[in-house]
């Protein structure tokens, strides 16, 4: 006959009882383990690792992983304090370590885990230092010695720009690195970028940058000429305008502090063709040459020799006509005012002009030069 077929007869009531007693301690034990098992977080110094444990105090867990606190160190919380799931108990280590502040050393104690920290726990944050070492770097517990730089003054000129920033930094780069106008490769710079920084020393900048640029410009369109026999010559009379093109056109530019110095074309590809115009040319024999003598003197009294002057007040060129004589006198068969007209042509004009009238169409100056 099996166990359990003794259990289940009348005779065997004081083994069933034996056997529920059995059951009901190991089911107890079993809820009391899994009640006990907790799930922790251990960070030392920002070395974090995650624990499964039974331990029923801060301290009991941490010796269970090996890891004596000393009473110099800090733990959070307290190592007299019990665990719960899920905690984090965090541990900073004393550390014995050496402060070089520009030379000046001290050693200290802190229970800083990193360089950001012992700067914030001595001051020196607050009071605007850097360091050379990384802010986030780890801090070993014994042996560290950690570079601190003063901020200091300087009278900066970068590009077109005067500044006095007041900035903790090692060298001439490390500056222009934390004003946020780190040096490029094609930069400047004096005194060399590799200079320590020093109080009031003056910074020269001078940026330079080459860059490739695409524009879009036009295209000028040709023009399909005909010869004209009865226009003045190189005269030029437009009977069908062109329309211009487009064309992508890239450069290399090159600028200093923002100024462009050198502009090289690289490439252009017509993406756009131009419409050709087309033009008159005149063939015609102009105005003979005329030596300097008497109508220049003219020109210069009337309008201090300037045979392209528009005065403004209705009389054009060098000896001033009005509109009315200039085309009277033949001067549309060279232009549609004298100003624009060529020296020859308005003495070729001015000529016609004397025949008819005398020196009296010119009173005053032809007075002044003795002409009359």
């Amino acid at each position: 006959m099996s166990v359990f077929t003794r259990i289940n007869t009348a005779d065997s009531m004081r083994a069933r009882v034996a056997v529920g007693a059995v059951l009901t301690t190991l089911t107890a034990g079993g809820v009391m383990g899994v009640s006990m098992h907790k799930n922790v977080t251990i960070d030392v110094d920002g070395h974090v690792e995650q624990v499964s444990t039974m331990s029923l105090s801060v301290d009991s867990v941490l010796r269970s992983r090996g890891l004596d606190a000393s009473s110099d160190d800090k733990v959070t919380p307290a190592l007299d304090s019990g665990l719960s799931d899920g905690q984090t108990i965090v541990v900073k280590k004393m550390k014995t370590l050496v402060i070089d502040v520009e030379g000046k050393k001290q050693s200290v104690k802190t229970n800083a885990s990193t360089v950001q920290e012992l700067l914030a726990q001595q001051g020196l944050e607050r009071a605007g230092a850097d360091s050379e070492q990384p802010k986030g770097e780890k801090l070993p517990t014994e042996g560290a010695v950690v570079d601190v730089i003063l901020p200091k003054t300087v009278n900066l000129v970068d590009g077109t720009a005067k500044l006095r920033p007041t900035i903790a930094a090692k060298t001439v780069a490390d500056l222009l690195a934390d004003t946020g106008n780190p040096l490029a490769e094609t930069d400047k710079v004096v005194p060399a970028a590799d200079t320590p920084v020093t109080a009031n020393m003056k910074i020269q900048v001078t940026r330079i940058r080459t860059e490739e640029k695409t524009v879009t410009e036009p295209v000028k369109p040709p023009e399909i000429e005909k010869k004209d026999p009865t226009l003045i010559k190189d005269r030029k009379v437009v009977l069908k305008k062109g329309t211009p093109g487009e064309q992508e056109v890239k450069y290399s530019v090159t600028t200093v502090n923002g100024k462009v110095v050198k502009r090289e074309k690289l490439d252009a590809e017509v993406v756009t063709e131009p419409v050709a115009a087309t033009v008159r040319i005149g063939t015609k024999p102009g105005a003979p040459f005329v030596p300097v003598g008497v109508w220049d003197a003219l020109a210069h009294c009337e309008a201090t020799g300037n045979w392209a002057i528009n005065s403004g007040n209705g009389f054009f060129g060098g000896v001033q006509f009005d509109q009315n004589t200039w085309e009277r006198w033949g001067g549309l068969e060279y232009a549609d005012r004298a100003d624009l007209a060529t020296r020859e042509e308005q003495i070729a004009v001015a000529k016609k002009t004397q025949a008819a009238q005398g020196w009296g169409a010119w009173p005053s100056c032809s007075s002044k030069l003795g002409l009359r």
